[in-house]
């Protein structure tokens, strides 16, 4: 499930899809009028702002908080974009955020703003969680990385959610929407059954040719323990 570092050197191999993204949290961060005009805002998406419920993903409560969403969201789209098909990731792209946003409208009419990566990439996360378990128990790193997310998380919760632990926002009243994570996990597992469900369809060529170099290299270990 790791891409090979090889691939860095390949510029079609880098997660080119996921940079306007990038792109679009940078310039709203650095351009507070924009962000304001970007971030889920209740109010605003009732009286007709539909777009916030995806632009939002991409507007950040302060450069810490940018930095590590964004920089989250760089190494997960590289991983995606080696193993996947470009229409498969532009789908999940415009589907992943709005699947955050919706948990949130639909379940927690309360919160007035939101704004960050997190509940996406978490999402992300869980299916490259689950593909990596589902493919070799021994793929230790996606679940790592989906382990420190969640250890984090639970951190900021027990500090309340508002403006600190590990994570510092520029507004000490924002607080930890535990609801989009679960949101974003929820629809990450709907994208590991559909990944199951096409199957090969939706490996890229380097991905399908890695995978069957390891099931070969299984077969011939398989071999050797049997002899």
């Amino acid at each position: 499930m790791i891409p090979p570092f090889s691939s860095l050197l390949k510029p079609r191999l880098l997660p080119w899809l996921f940079l306007p993204g990038g792109v679009l949290a940078l310039v709203a961060q650095s351009w507070p009028e924009l962000a304001r005009a970007l971030v889920y805002d209740r109010s605003a998406i009732i009286a007709g702002e539909w777009w916030r419920m995806w632009t939002g993903n991409f507007v950040h409560f302060g450069w810490v908080h940018f930095a590590l969403d964004t920089g989250l969201y760089f190494l997960i789209g590289w991983a995606l974009v080696y193993r996947y098909r470009w229409w498969l990731n532009v789908g999940w792209l415009v589907l992943m955020p709005l699947a955050v946003t919706t948990t949130i409208f639909v379940f927690d009419a309360d919160m007035i703003r939101y704004g960050g990566l997190s509940g996406a990439n978490v999402g992300w996360l869980v299916m490259l969680a689950f593909l990596g378990w589902q493919q070799s128990w021994r793929d230790w790193f996606w679940p790592v990385f989906l382990g420190i997310h969640v250890a984090e998380l639970i951190y900021e919760a027990r500090l309340g959610g508002r403006g600190g632990g590990m994570i510092k926002f520029d507004d000490p009243n924002i607080r930890v929407a535990t609801l989009a994570h679960i949101g974003g996990a929820a629809f990450g597992i709907v994208l590991w059954g559909v990944v199951n469900l096409l199957r090969k369809h939706v490996l890229t060529p380097e991905a399908a040719a890695d995978d069957a170099a390891e099931k070969r290299r299984a077969e011939n270990r398989k071999g050797r323990a049997g002899a």
